[in-house]
């Protein structure tokens, strides 16, 4: 039997893979007997065990996927280090905070010291906020396989599976980071039935435990759209209870927020692209890669690290420079258009003439933060549409009015 007691001291030497749980027949678990529902009042029944958020419950499976490069690794290692320290530094309220894990598959234990100094420094972390109740593991050191095929290469094994129980309970773990989900098991990725069951293993452990349990996964190829932009089958996401997708500033998003395209990767945004037990945010949440310099200079190597750390970040205001006077100039200019034709809500080709986004670009906004304030303006009725007919071109058109009762004051 392997012994599990000490599976985060990375001072322990490589231990044998745990015992396998290959079942070769299915043997029904007793008799099926229906149960009456209990009925119980709505204010009696527990509220879900949210742990981070409407990101991470306790008990159930999340997945994260994204992009290479968007910094998903420091993401969930910044998530886990806000649990474990209880202190809500990307911005998301903190249920319960408790120990958490990293199992990161792929980094060595340098690399993620790193990280973890470049977080603490980032946010102020001090050590006694995180010892003993952080923990890391490297799968350079020992290897995790949470579902692979036996034997006769079709029964599947679930050989780490009791080892992470085991842990997650000596230690108290109220979170569990997975990183990457690829590299914890060696079944066939493109395979439904085979994702159905490495899935079902995290699942298990999530319910076994009580614990939550984020998966950090790649994306194939191509736009991040949705959820389904994951990589491989779709059994993964759809088996998680929540999708998150984190994904780089678009050109456009980086035009409209004002911010150059040498600097534009390191912005990167997150929208809940699958929630089952919660409606989805109304709006991403934006974050910024940080280079933290670690101060670890040596002879040899005199710059040091920097290595990158992710805090929250907000899009700046585009009407913040503006003052009311100068916005209601804008609403002036669009509440008297020439006689016989209104100013439209959106740009037609090249001639930006009857755009009523003009007035803003002559004040400094770039085109796409004029088309944005428009936008907000015609949701919140300060602008609202009329048809009317245009004499010059002898056809209807829709342009937009001003209700000066919405005008800022």
């Amino acid at each position: 039997m392997p012994d599990d007691s000490n599976f985060f001291d990375r001072s322990t030497p490589s231990p044998p893979v745990g015992k396998s749980r290959a079942k070769l027949k299915v043997v029904p678990a007793g008799p099926l007997v229906l149960q009456p529902a209990v009925l119980p009042k709505p204010g009696d029944i527990p509220p879900r065990p949210w742990l981070y958020g409407t990101q991470l419950i306790r008990g159930f499976v999340t997945v994260l996927v994204a992009p290479g490069g968007t910094g998903k690794s420091a993401y969930a290692m910044a998530v886990a280090a806000a649990i474990a320290s209880g202190v809500p530094f990307l911005g998301q309220h903190i249920f319960a905070c408790g120990p958490t894990a990293v199992l990161n598959l792929e980094d060595p234990m340098e690399e993620l010291d790193r990280r973890v100094a470049a977080i603490m420094m980032r946010h102020k972390l001090e050590r006694y906020q995180l010892e003993d109740r952080f923990y890391l593991h490297s799968g350079e050191n020992r290897p995790i396989t949470i579902a692979a095929h036996g034997s006769d290469g079709f029964t599947v094994v679930y050989p780490d599976e009791d080892a992470i129980i085991t842990q997650i309970n000596e230690h108290h773990i109220v979170l569990l980071v997975v990183d990457p989900y690829a590299e914890s098991h060696s079944l066939e990725e493109n395979s439904n039935p085979d994702m159905v069951k490495a899935a079902a293993a995290w699942r298990r452990i999530a319910r076994a435990t009580d614990c939550a349990i984020l998966l950090v996964h790649h994306v194939r190829k191509g736009a991040v759209t949705d959820i389904d932009a994951a990589r491989g089958a779709k059994a993964l996401t759809d088996s998680a209870r929540v999708g998150l997708i984190l994904s780089p500033m678009s050109g456009d998003e980086a035009e409209e927020f004002g911010i150059g395209e040498a600097d534009r990767w390191a912005y990167v945004r997150l929208d809940d692209a699958k929630v089952n037990l919660a409606p989805k945010a109304a709006k991403a949440r934006w974050m910024r890669l940080e280079q933290v310099e670690l101060g670890n200079a040596t002879k040899e190597y005199p710059s040091g690290d920097k290595v990158a750390a992710i805090a929250q970040w907000a899009p700046p205001d585009a009407v913040a420079h503006l003052t009311n006077s100068q916005l209601n100039e804008v609403l002036d200019v669009i509440a008297e258009p020439p006689a016989g034709w209104l100013y439209s809500a959106h740009r037609r080709g090249r001639d930006n003439q009857r755009w009523a986004g003009q007035a803003l670009v002559s004040l400094g906004m770039s085109e796409k933060q004029a088309q944005h304030l428009i936008g907000e303006w015609l949701k919140s009725g300060l602008l609202y549409p009329e048809t009317y007919r245009d004499d010059e071109q002898r056809k209807m058109r829709t342009g937009v009015r001003v209700d000066h009762s919405r005008r800022p004051s």
